[in-house]
C-alpha cells in the first residue's frame, strides 16, 4: 500500500499533509489509507468528539517531531486514539482527558530514532538522563511520542496513557532493553529532567503496549518515551535490617515501606528522614546510589557483591565494604561518609572524588577500568590512601590523571598500553609510594610495567629508614634513586647533607663542613684514606661535588651518614620521573681496574633502580656478566659495620635476594672482562618484604652465628652439587670485614668466605672456621640447620686450643673464651668435621687377578706393607697373604682389603677389636682376639689420651679405660698387629 495525494473520499480517505494545515471538521475516517504527514505539516481535527478519528484499517504516519495531529479536543471527554503506524504497524496511542479548563487543543506527533536516542532529541529536551545520572538511551525504546495539551487555562488530567511499542525498537543493536520492565516516561521541561517522577504504567508484552493508570494535570508535559530504566527507591527501616526486604524500600523519601527491593535500574537513596542500619543480605545492582549528608547509620555490604550503573555519592553515615567486589559504572563521590572500602575490588569507571569523610583502603584493590576514550581522573581537597591500584583503562594520551595529592601504601599496576599521569593536568599534584618500615621492609611499589605502559609526570617515592647506631647518634645508610632526576636538595628536605658544595645543609649539633653524602669509584686502587695502603674504603669521593641540584645517577649507591640524634624521623624521599624498564633496561654501572690485589678489585656500590623490591633471583630481567654471583650488604644498625651476603641460594645475617627500594647494595666483578649489570622490568617483586626467606628446604647447609652479646656475625657452609672445595663465582661469597669481629671459613685455597660452598662429601672432611678481632672475652658459637644434613654426615667442632671435639647438633651452643693466652685467639683455632664412613674398595679376585673399580689414586700393599710400583687398578696375587689397597678418589682415602692364599693352608685370623659400651658416657672395656699388651686411645687430632692395659682373659685379651674427665667427641682406639696399625672410633657422648 502507498500513500497517494491528498483528496477526500467519503469512505475511503487518502492525505499527504504537506506544509500547510488541512482541517477536517466532520468525521476522518481511514479505511486501508496511510496517511504521511511530512515537512511540519499539521492535520487538524476540528471536532472535539473522540470518534472524530475513525479507523477501519490504515494508519497515520508522521515520524517527526514537527509533523503533528492538532485535534480540538477543548473540555470534552472520552476515549481518543491516535491511530499511528510505523513501517506496515499499527502502533495507536490513546487516552482519556478529564477536568480540562478553557478551549485548548492536543498536539501529537511521534518519530522512529536509532538506539542511542539521546542523539535525536526533540526540541526543548537537554538530555536523555537516567536516575543513575548515565545516559539512558539503552535502556529506552527507540521512539519519542508527543502528547501536548495547549490553550488550556488548567491543563486536563489524563487516564489510560496507553503507548503501543515495536519490538524492533527494543532489540537494536546497541540497546540493553527488558521487554517486561518497560513503563513509560515523561521530561519535566521545567526542571529538565525526566525523573522528577518515577516511570509508571502496566506492561503488556503480548499486545506491545504500555499503560499508565492515571496522570495528574500537573505532570502533563510534552515529551513521553518508554523506559526501562527504573523507579527511585528510599530506606526507610526505622531500626537495623537487611536489604532484601520489601518492608524497608519506599517509591517517596520518607514514604511507606512495601516498595520492591531495588534492582540494577533502580536509583537508591540513604537520607535523614527515616533508616536505621542497612547489611546487604543479597548481592545488590543498583542504577545510582545515593547516601544523604543526613543519614547517620550504618551500610554493611557483608560478603554480597554491589553493582552501581551511575554515580554513588557518599555525604553521610559509615560505609563497611565487606569481602567481595563493588562495581560503580559512574562517579565516585565521597564527601562526609566514612568509607571502608572493599577489602577485595573497587572497580571504578569513571572518576573518583574525595572532599570530605574518611577513605579506609581496607587492604583492597581499587580497579580503575573505565572506557577507553574516557579519562579517568583521582581528585579532590582530601589526601585518599589507597592500598594497591590497578588502571586498565587505555585512553589515549591518558588513562587515569591524578588530579590530587593522594597515597599509595601497597603496589600500582598498570595494564599494557595503559598511561598514568602522577602529577596531573597541573604537574602539581603529588602521588605518593609510602614507605613505612624497613625490617622488614613495607613500601608501595609500582608493579611490573607491560610493554606499552608508562607513568607519565613526577613520582614521590619515600623510604623509610630507623634511626639507629649507638644511641641513635647516627650511621652511614647505603641508598639509591628510583627515579629519575631526583636531586641531592630534595633529599636536604629531610636529612641534612653537609659537606663544601653550595647548598650545603646548616644544622645545629653537626659539622658543617663535614662531608656526609658520598658516591664510591671502584677505579681507586690507591691509599686515598690514608690507612697504610690501598683497600677496599678507598673509593669513596665527596658528593655532590659542587652544588646541591646535583642529581643521583639510577642504578648508582650512595652512602648517606643520618644524624639520628637530629631527627625525629630519618624517612626521605625523591619526586622525579619513575625510572621505567619496560623499552629498555636500566644500567646498574660497574667496572674492574686490577691493583694486583684480587680481594681488593672490581668492588661497585650500585642500587635498586625502581620503585619496587628487586629480585636477585629473578628469572628473567637481569643482564649479568663476569660478576660473582654474590650481592652484599653493609648493614650499620644494631650491629654496626656488618655485612651481610647473599650468593643467590642463602645469605647471612639476614640478607635475602629480595632488594628493597631505595637500598645501595655491593657487587664484586670478576676481571674476566667487561662486566656488565643490566635490569629490565622483569626483575621487580612488587609489594614483597625483604625480610630474610629461607629458599626452600637447603640440604647439607650449616649456619655458624659468633655472638658476644648482641653482637653477632654469621658463616654458612654448604655442600652443594655444583659447587668446588675452591672459590666458585656462582655460589661462594667473599668474607667482607666487619667493624666488630669476624667469623668465616676457609676454601681449599684459604680464602676467607662469608658463604662457603663444597662439593657433596665422598668421606669425611674437615673445613677451617676462622675467628678474626675477637679481644678478650667470653663468645659463642651458634649451630643451626643441622636437621638439613644428609643422615650419613655428622658434623663435629674441633677445638685446638682447648683439644676438644664436640658433637654438633641443631641449636647447639658452644661457650668458649678468649684469653691472653698463647693460641685462644689464633684465628685457625676451630675446625668442623663432618663425618662421613668412608665406603670400603671392592677387591675382586679372578685366579689370582685382583682388580679394584677404580683407574688412578691406586696403591697396593701386602700385608700392610706397600708394593713398590703397583699402582694400576689390577693386579696379580702370587703369594699367599692379605691383599690391600688405598685409593686417593675426591679427596678421600677410601681402602679395602683381601686376604688371598694360593696353598689352601688356613690364613692367620685377622685381628678383631670389640669396644663396650660404644657409644660411651666415659667407662668402656677394648677387647680383641690378638695376644697384645696394650692398646692406644688417640683424640681426632692424633694426640695422645691414654694408654689401656690388655689382659687375658681366655681366648681375648681386654682392658678398661674411663674417659668420664674428657670432653665428648670421637676418639680413636689403636691396636698394633705387627706393622700395621688397626683402628677403631669411638664415641662419647
Amino acid at each position: 500500500m502507498k500513500p497517494v495525494s491528498l483528496s477526500f473520499f467519503l469512505n475511503i480517505l487518502l492525505l499527504c499533509i504537506l506544509s500547510l494545515n488541512v482541517v477536517g471538521q466532520a468525521r476522518l475516517v481511514i479505511n486501508g489509507a496511510r496517511i504521511n504527514i511530512t515537512n511540519g505539516a499539521n492535520l487538524v481535527i476540528d471536532n472535539p468528539a473522540a470518534n472524530a478519528i475513525t479507523r477501519i484499517e490504515g494508519y497515520i504516519m508522521s515520524e517527526g517531531e514537527n509533523n503533528n495531529v492538532k485535534w480540538d479536543i477543548g473540555t470534552t471527554t472520552g476515549t481518543y486514539t491516535i491511530p499511528w503506524g510505523y513501517s506496515s504497524n499499527y502502533t495507536p496511542l490513546s487516552f482519556t482527558p478529564s477536568g480540562a479548563v478553557g478551549s485548548g487543543y492536543f498536539l501529537f506527533s511521534t518519530y522512529h530514532t536509532n538506539w542511542n536516542n539521546s542523539g535525536l532529541l526533540p526540541t526543548g529536551v537537554a538530555n536523555l538522563t537516567s536516575a543513575s545520572g548515565s545516559d539512558n538511551s539503552a535502556f529506552d525504546t527507540d521512539r519519542f511520542w508527543k502528547v501536548s495539551p495547549q490553550g488550556y487555562s488548567s491543563v486536563p488530567a489524563l487516564a489510560g496513557l496507553t503507548f503501543t511499542y515495536l519490538d524492533v525498537e527494543n532489540t537494536t543493536s546497541g540497546n540493553k532493553i527488558t521487554e517486561s520492565g518497560l513503563k513509560a516516561q515523561r521530561y519535566n521541561s521545567t526542571t529538565n529532567s525526566w525523573n522528577d517522577l518515577s516511570p509508571a504504567g502496566i506492561i503488556n508484552t503480548t499486545t506491545n503496549t504500555v499503560s499508565v493508570g492515571s496522570v495528574t494535570s500537573a505532570n502533563v508535559f510534552a515529551w513521553w518515551t518508554l523506559t526501562s530504566s527504573g523507579v527511585n527507591r528510599y530506606w526507610v527501616s526505622a531500626a537495623a535490617s537487611n536489604w532484601n526486604n520489601v518492608v524497608n524500600w519506599s517509591s517517596t523519601s520518607g514514604g511507606p515501606g512495601g516498595a520492591s527491593v531495588p534492582t540494577y535500574v533502580d536509583a537508591v537513596y540513604f537520607n535523614e528522614l527515616k533508616g536505621g542500619n542497612c547489611t546487604a543480605d543479597v548481592a545488590t545492582s543498583m542504577a545510582l546510589l545515593d547516601v544523604g549528608g543526613g543519614f547517620s547509620k550504618i551500610i554493611s555490604q557483608g560478603s554480597n557483591s554491589m553493582t552501581i550503573g551511575g554515580s554513588a555519592t557518599f555525604s553521610g553515615g559509615i560505609f563497611n565494604g565487606g569481602t567481595s567486589a563493588i562495581s560503580v559504572a559512574g562517579p565516585f563521590v565521597l564527601s562526609g561518609t566514612s568509607f571502608f572500602s572493599s577489602s577485595t575490588t573497587m572497580d571504578l569507571k569513571d572518576n573518583f572524588t574525595f572532599s570530605n569523610g574518611a577513605f579506609f583502603h581496607n587492604d583492597g584493590l581499587v580497579l580503575f577500568s573505565g572506557t577507553a576514550g574516557v579519562k579517568q581522573n583521582i581528585n579532590g581537597p582530601l589526601i585518599a590512601d589507597f592500598k594497591n591500584i590497578r588502571v586498565t583503562n587505555t585512553s589515549a594520551p591518558t588513562g587515569v590523571s591524578i588530579e590530587g595529592n593522594e597515597n599509595i601504601y601497597g603496589v600500582l599496576t598498570l595494564a599494557g598500553n595503559v598511561h598514568v599521569d602522577v602529577d596531573g593536568n597541573s604537574n602539581s599534584a603529588i602521588l605518593k609510594l609510602i614507605s613505612v618500615n624497613d625490617n622488614p621492609t613495607q613500601d608501595a611499589s609500582v608493579a611490573i610495567l607491560p610493554l606499552g605502559a608508562q607513568l607519565l609526570g613526577n613520582l614521590t617515592v619515600q623510604r623509610y629508614m630507623a634511626i639507629e647506631g649507638d644511641n641513635n647518634t647516627g650511621i652511614y645508610r647505603y641508598i639509591a634513586s628510583p627515579v629519575q632526576n631526583g636531586t641531592v636538595a630534595d633529599i636536604q628536605n629531610e636529612i641534612s647533607v653537609t659537606g663544601l658544595f653550595t647548598g650545603a645543609s646548616t644544622c645545629s649539633g653537626c659539622f658543617t663542613n663535614a662531608t656526609s653524602l658520598f658516591s664510591y669509584a671502584e677505579s681507586v686502587i690507591t691509599d686515598t684514606n690514608g690507612s697504610g695502603g690501598a683497600d677496599f674504603d678507598d673509593g669513596y669521593n665527596a658528593f655532590p661535588l659542587a652544588a646541591n641540584s646535583e642529581t643521583f645517577v639510577p642504578g648508582t649507591g650512595y652512602a648517606l651518614y643520618v644524624r639520628g640524634a637530629l631527627l625525629s624521623t630519618a624517612m626521605w624521599d625523591l619526586r622525579g620521573i619513575a625510572n621505567q624498564g619496560n623499552v629498555t633496561p636500566i644500567t646498574l654501572p660497574v667496572s674492574y681496574t686490577s691493583s694486583g690485589n684480587v680481594l681488593n678489585d672490581g668492588w661497585n656500590l650500585v642500587g635498586n633502580p625502581y620503585p619496587s623490591t628487586i629480585d636477585w633471583n629473578a628469572a628473567s630481567g637481569w643482564s649479568k656478566s663476569n660478576l660473582d654471583g654474590s650481592v652484599y650488604y653493609h648493614d650499620n644498625g644494631a650491629i654496626p659495620g656488618r655485612f651481610a651476603v647473599w650468593n643467590g641460594t642463602t645469605g647471612t645475617n639476614g640478607a635475602s635476594r629480595y632488594i628493597a627500594t631505595g637500598q645501595g647494595f655491593w657487587v664484586k666483578a670478576t676481571g674476566g672482562g667487561v662486566p656488565v649489570l643490566q635490569g629490565d622490568e622483569n626483575i621487580k617483586t612488587s609489594g614483597q618484604s625483604t625480610e630474610f626467606f629461607r629458599e626452600g628446604s637447603l640440604q647439607n647447609l650449616l649456619r655458624i652465628t659468633l655472638l658476644q652479646g648482641p653482637v653477632s656475625d654469621e658463616t654458612v657452609i654448604h655442600f652443594r652439587a655444583d659447587a668446588t672445595p675452591q672459590f666458585d663465582g656462582n655460589a661462594d661469597a667473599w668474607k667482607l670485614p666487619n667493624a666488630n669481629f669476624d667469623v668465616s671459613s676457609n676454601s681449599s685455597q684459604k680464602n676467607k668466605l662469608a658463604i662457603n660452598s663444597w662439593s657433596l662429601p665422598d668421606c669425611s672432611t674437615a673445613i677451617d672456621l676462622n675467628i678474626d678481632k675477637t679481644s678478650v672475652g667470653s663468645y659463642e658459637l651458634k649451630f643451626t640447620n643441622l636437621d638439613s644434613f644428609d643422615s650419613d654426615i655428622t658434623p663435629w667442632l674441633i677445638d685446638k686450643f682447648m683439644k676438644d671435639s664436640v658433637l654438633i647438633r641443631d641449636n647447639f651452643r658452644y661457650a668458649f673464651g678468649v684469653t691472653p693466652a698463647a693460641g685462644s685467639n689464633s684465628v685457625n683455632r676451630f675446625r668442623i668435621h663432618f663425618d662421613k664412613p668412608t665406603p670400603p674398595v671392592i677387591i675382586s679376585e679372578d685366579k689370582g687377578q685382583l682388580t679394584v673399580p677404580f683407574k688412578s689414586g691406586i696403591q697396593w700393599y701386602y700385608n700392610s706393607n706397600p708394593i713398590v710400583g703397583e699402582n694400576a687398578s689390577m693386579l696379580v696375587a702370587n703369594l699367599s697373604g692379605t691383599y690391600s689397597v688405598t685409593v686417593q678418589s675426591s679427596g678421600c682415602s677410601l681402602q679395602g682389603s683381601l686376604p688371598f692364599s694360593i696353598t689352601g693352608l688356613p690364613e692367620p685370623t685377622p685381628t678383631a677389636i670389640s669396644l663396650y659400651p660404644n657409644p660411651t658416657k666415659g667407662h668402656f672395656s677394648v677387647s680383641t682376639n690378638q695376644h697384645l699388651p696394650s692398646a692406644t686411645i688417640l683424640n681426632l687430632l692424633g694426640e695422645w689420651v691414654g694408654t689401656v692395659v690388655l689382659k687375658n682373659s681366655g681366648d681375648t685379651y681386654t682392658g678398661d679405660f674411663d674417659l668420664q674427665n674428657y670432653p665428648t667427641g670421637i676418639y680413636l682406639v689403636r691396636i698394633a698387629q705387627g706393622d700395621r696399625m688397626v683402628y677403631r672410633k669411638l664415641v662419647k657422648d
